[in-house]
C-alpha cells in the first residue's frame, strides 16, 4: 500500500526522539515521495527544523492539551481536516489514541515498548523496539547508528561562543555532562567526582573541558565549577538544543550518564563515555561507533528504579575517576 500523507507522533524527550530517528529515515526511503509531519514535544524542533528528517515539524504541547481540551480537540480536528493516511504512534497514550481516531486516519501503527525478556530472549534496543514498528509496512533494517545533521547557524553560534572562551585556546575539547534531571537521581554520578575529573583532564592530559546541560543545570554546573582548581567553562543555559548538537560535534567525546546529552553526542558522530548503573545500556545505551560504557558487575544491576532501592547508589559510586580518565587515554588519545 501507498501512503502520500504520513503522521509521525513522538512528543516525548531528546534521547526518545533521537532514537526514533531511524525509523524516520526508513520511513522516508520506503515513501520517498509522501509528505511526512514529524510531531515533537516544545523546544525539539530546534533539532529537527530545516532538514530533510520530515516535510514538516510541528510541536504538540502536552501540559498544555492536557489543560485546554478544547485545544485538544481543535488540534484533531485540524489532523482530520489535513487527512493523513497514516498515523505512526511513537508516544503511545490514550491522548494520541484519541488523535488517531480524530485524525480519520485508514492506518494507525501503534509503539509497543518491549518490557519483559523471555528466557534466552534478546533485550532489544530502544531504537530497534521503534524499527519493530514499522514492520507491518514491509520496513525492518538493523540500526548502528542515529543521525542527525548539524545545523549551519547553530553551528557558526557555537563557535561563537567557544571562540569567547579564554580557556578553550587550542586544545582539544572534551564535554562534561553532569545533571540527568530530578526525575531519575539513580543515574547520577557526583559533583565531586565531575571536579575532580575536569581537573585531571585539564591538568594530565591538557584538554579544555566545557560543561553542557539546560538552564535548569546552571546551579550543579556550578557547584561543580566551585568544586575545581583548573578553570573549566560552562555551556549550561547559555546554548539552544540546536547549538549544544553543533558544540557536541566539536568536541573530542562527550562523558556523560544515561540521559538526553549522551544521545545528541552520539547523533552528531561525537563518540561519548556512558557512565551506567540502574539502567540496562543493552536497552538504551549509546548507539554508534567509538562509544564506551562503563557498568559494574553488581548483583542489583540493573534495577531500572528511579531511586536506589538499597539508598546505596553503589552502581553510581562504584565507577571512579580513575575508570574515565583510562578509558579516555585508551579510547581518544592513543589514535
Amino acid at each position: 500500500m501507498i501512503y502520500n500523507n504520513i503522521l509521525f507522533f513522538k512528543p516525548g524527550a531528546i534521547g526518545d526522539l533521537l532514537h526514533t530517528l531511524p525509523s524516520l529515515k526508513a520511513l522516508r526511503q520506503a515513501f520517498p515521495a509522501a509528505r511526512i509531519t514529524l510531531v515533537v514535544s516544545p523546544g525539539l524542533e530546534q533539532l529537527v527544523n530545516g532538514s530533510s528528517i520530515a516535510d514538516r515539524v510541528e510541536v504538540f504541547d502536552k501540559q498544555r492539551m492536557k489543560d485546554r481540551f478544547r485545544d485538544f480537540i481543535a488540534y484533531g480536528g485540524r489532523l482530520r481536516r489535513e487527512q493523513y493516511d497514516l498515523f505512526i504512534d511513537m508516544q503511545p497514550s490514550l491522548r494520541s489514541r484519541l488523535l488517531c481516531w480524530l485524525s480519520g486516519s485508514r492506518t494507525c501503527l501503534v509503539y509497543k515498548k518491549q518490557k519483559m525478556v523471555k528466557a534466552e530472549g534478546r533485550r532489544l534496543h530502544a531504537v530497534d523496539n521503534f524499527m519493530q514498528t514499522l514492520a507491518p509496512l514491509g520496513i525492518a533494517q538493523p540500526v548502528d547508528r542515529i543521525e542527525l545533521p548539524v545545523q549551519q547557524g547553530a553551528a557558526r553560534s557555537a563557535e561563537t561562543f567557544l571562540r569567547s572562551q579564554p580557556n578553550i585556546r587550542n586544545r582539544p575539547l572534551i564535554a562534561l555532562n553532569c545533571g540527568v534531571g530530578a526525575a531519575r537521581p539513580s543515574r547520577n554520578w557526583f559533583p565531586d567526582r565531575f571536579s575532580h575529573l575536569a581537573d585531571r583532564l585539564i591538568r594530565e592530559l591538557d584538554l579544555a573541558v566545557v560543561f553542557v546541560g539546560g538552564g535548569e543545570d546552571n546551579e550543579l554546573v556550578g557547584e561543580v565549577l566551585a568544586g575545581m582548581r583548573e578553570k573549566a567553562v560552562s555551556a549550561a543555559g547559555k546554548l539552544d538544543l540546536a547549538e549544544t548538537a553543533a558544540l557536541l560535534a566539536r568536541c573530542r567525546c562527550l562523558v556523560s550518564s544515561d540521559t538526553g546529552p549522551l544521545h545528541l553526542a552520539t547523533a552528531v558522530g561525537t563518540p561519548v563515555i556512558g557512565l551506567f548503573g540502574s539502567t540496562d545500556p543493552a536497552r538504551t545505551g549509546p548507539v554508534g561507533p567509538n562509544c564506551t560504557v562503563l557498568q559494574k558487575k553488581l548483583p542489583c544491576v540493573p534495577c531500572e528504579q528511579k531511586t536506589c532501592p538499597l539508598s546505596t547508589s553503589a552502581c553510581m559510586t562504584s565507577i571512579s575517576v580513575d575508570d574515565i580518565i583510562a578509558s579516555i587515554k585508551e579510547k581518544f588519545l592513543c589514535s
